[in-house]
């Protein structure tokens, strides 16, 4: 297991959370480049122009952002997988203000329509709540239902290539 950080954006609020994920699986190199123009029979020594490279990091591998700087590498995952980190998010928003026994589930998940921020399905609906925003950004980074969260990304094959990303940036 890696100790991992990331923070979720809770309407335009960053919320930092600290969570622990198995590594992930390593994604497959692009293709390399084909052969270059070769050099002319008139010389006893030839030499030729090399082709193009292909790009690394395929589909789902951390190497996506790993070769950025620590700073700027979980940046990157979230530019470069926005929509696996909505995942994310999602699995937070429901995980810490939505699920039954989650810390805010009395101001986010309540009976009153114009503040109830939860699905009958456990689900977040609406974040507009601000004693909902205010409750999970409040939560401390080693809130138990970031683990909830992030086991259940790590078990989604759209989410798990953001925390394969995230671990990236740790190694």
């Amino acid at each position: 297991m890696k100790a991992l950080g990331f923070a979720a954006i809770l309407v335009s609020v960053c919320a930092m959370a600290a969570c622990t994920v198995t590594s992930g699986e390593d994604g497959t190199g692009g293709d390399g480049g084909t052969g270059g123009e070769g050099g002319s029979d008139a010389s006893t020594t030839s030499s030729g122009v090399g082709g193009e490279g292909g790009e690394g990091g395929g589909e789902g591998g951390g190497g996506v952002c790993a070769d950025e700087s620590p700073d700027d590498c979980q940046t990157c995952c979230d530019a470069e997988l926005a929509d696996e980190s909505a995942l994310l998010m999602g699995y937070g928003f429901a995980q810490c203000g939505c699920a039954a026994d989650s810390p805010c589930a009395d101001v986010c998940d309540t009976t009153d329509a114009t503040t109830d921020s939860c699905n009958d399905d456990g689900t977040m609906a609406d974040v507009t709540n601000p004693d909902c925003v205010m409750c999970l950004n409040d939560l401390e980074q080693d809130a138990p239902c970031y683990d909830a969260a992030t086991d259940d990304c790590d078990g989604d094959a759209d989410c798990k290539p953001y925390l394969t990303c995230l671990v990236s940036c740790q190694e």
